[in-house]
């Protein structure tokens, strides 16, 4: 749902209303809605503003069947498919109690919807009647609202810190006597296969050290994260019973049993999860928490352009007349990337070049009904990008993923059909069709030179970047429907001349679309300003 931003809708009102206090005297006489052309020896001065909102996606993660909540991505049990953390801690637990165990630190229910103001100043010469330069400067603010609940009891959490982060002399006091246990045991084995190897209690003996020695690997390894199943839980109970079998069979071996398993004793709150987020020993790091977060106003990835007419038919003031043309532009890397650190951010732009052609057509037939066609194809050049390379479904993705790639995006396809109607002599009633696609990118590890163990180490960590392209590409369809003033230059009774004007008011609805494309809705509304030189 589009949300409010005062300041940029009311600035756009003003400028809206301050145009409208010189519109439409007599002798006002109208000229075609959307024409990319500027008569020669005059400039066009543009400022249409564009709001965009959305809080959806088409897809996450390989969910297809969307739109998809952005929130849902922090909502539901608090595991490893949001804190990927806890994947190696609830994998320990699981293989030591050979059961399907899901380490969940709570509940989060969250609402996200990402927002931008895009303000582009653009300024086109009239060269020649049939060539038109020019070029736009883009200025963006993002936002992103998100607000969250965690909730954390018994019944919706199975783990909490464990016992090391608070008292790590307990946990290593437990781990080297039940190490103590083990070694006095394997002496016991040793004396009992040396009389008879081939015995049943010889057999025995051997398996329940094998499993011991897992079973305390395991341990040691749920230890080296800083949770732990909670004593109440299954989990808790599970680990407890087979630290008391063990025990159980050392002292009827003659060896001193375990002392008690150190485990959780505590449900976190909401500022533990804030730690989680942002304090470097967990290993995410956010620059931001989770909670609102605006930008400031950034400029945005600047386009240079022109445009040419090929096809004339018709009179300009004939009831039927059409013109067709062909342009191209290039997108300058002057914009800013989203923050990888950042999982609010936006950017204002893809910071790499871009180069498009279009081709284009503005029809009118019967003096009222018109249609406007617009195709493009745009290359993307490479670039490089800083992304955390790992999975998109998982919302957190850990801060040693963080990596400088190289970045190949797909080329994209754009279209737009906008049939129009004259009410008035200057006033159109436009509705029409818009399609975006986009094709995948391919990502790949810039060669450099290994120059410590510590950067080879953390190379091979790092998880292949072809994991990003599924969520690199898509489509988007949006219906839009707006109104158009165009008045062409007048000359009113008095002979005192006018320049011409154009206001438009125009809102886009997403329609359909695919890949991780938001589901976008936007509302345009600014004026170009014709002054002759």
């Amino acid at each position: 749902m589009l949300g409010s931003r005062p300041t940029v809708l009311a600035l756009l009102a003003l400028l809206l209303a301050s145009a409208g206090t010189s519109v439409a005297p007599a002798g006002t006489s109208a000229q075609e809605p959307y024409s990319p052309l500027v008569p020669r020896g005059n400039v066009r001065v543009g400022l249409l503003g564009q709001y965009s909102s959305f809080s959806d996606l088409y897809e996450i993660g390989g969910l297809t069947g969307g739109p998809h909540r952005l929130g849902g991505l922090f909502s539901g049990p608090a595991g490893s498919r949001i804190f990927p953390f806890l994947a190696e801690p609830e994998a320990a637990v699981r293989a030591a109690i050979d059961d399907d165990y899901e380490m969940s630190l709570g509940t989060m229910s969250s609402v996200l919807e990402k927002s931008t103001a895009w303000v582009p100043v653009s300024v086109d010469v009239g060269v020649f009647d049939w060539l038109t330069v020019g070029a736009m400067v883009p200025l963006v603010q993002n936002e992103t609202e998100f607000t969250t609940t965690f909730a954390a009891d018994s019944a919706s959490a199975t783990a909490g810190f464990g016992p090391g982060l608070e008292n790590p002399a307990a946990v290593a006091g437990f781990l080297s006597g039940f190490q103590g246990s083990i070694g006095a045991y394997d002496a016991f084995r040793g004396e009992t296969c040396a009389a008879d190897p081939m015995s049943n209690v010889c057999r025995d003996a051997t398996a329940l050290l094998a499993d011991a020695r897992s079973f305390h690997s395991l341990l040691s390894l749920m230890y080296g994260s800083v949770f732990a199943p909670l004593s109440w839980s299954g989990a808790g109970m599970a680990l407890d019973a087979r630290l008391a079998a063990f025990s159980e069979a050392f002292e009827a071996a003659g060896v001193p049993g375990v002392a008690d398993l150190p485990l959780a004793s505590t449900l976190l709150t909401t500022e533990d999860v804030g730690r989680l987020i942002s304090e470097p020993g967990f290993g995410i790091e956010s620059t931001h928490p989770l909670d609102q977060w605006r930008s400031l106003w950034r400029l945005g990835d600047i386009e240079v352009r022109a445009d040419a007419r090929v096809i004339e038919t018709g009179e300009p003031g004939a009831s039927t007349h059409l013109t067709a043309g062909a342009g191209a532009m290039v997108r300058l890397p002057t914009g800013t990337q989203d923050d990888a650190a950042n999982f609010l951010d936006s950017g204002s732009g893809d910071r790499q070049m871009d180069v498009e052609g279009r081709v284009w057509m503005n029809g009118r037939w019967r003096g009222r009904l018109g249609l406007w066609a617009d195709v493009r194809y745009g290359l993307q050049m490479p670039g490089s990008t800083v992304r955390r390379v790992f999975d998109p479904a998982v919302a957190l993705a850990p801060r040693i993923t963080q990596a400088t790639l190289d970045w190949n995006p797909g080329d994209y396809q754009f279209m737009e059909l906008s049939p129009w109607y004259r009410i008035t002599e200057p006033l159109a009633l436009t509705a029409g069709y818009r399609f975006f696609r986009k094709g995948n990118d391919s990502f790949s590890v810039p060669a450099v030179v290994v120059v410590d163990e510590g950067t080879a180490a953390a190379r091979a960590r790092q998880s292949d970047p072809a994991i990003l392209v599924p969520g690199s590409g898509g489509s988007v369809g949006q219906a839009l429907l707006g109104m158009v003033y165009n008045r062409a230059a007048y000359v009113d009774e008095d002979g005192v001349g006018g320049a011409p004007l154009e206001i438009r008011v125009i809102y886009r609805h997403p329609v359909g679309g695919s890949g991780m494309m938001p589901v976008t809705r936007s509302l345009e509304v600014g004026f170009r300003l014709f002054v002759g030189v």
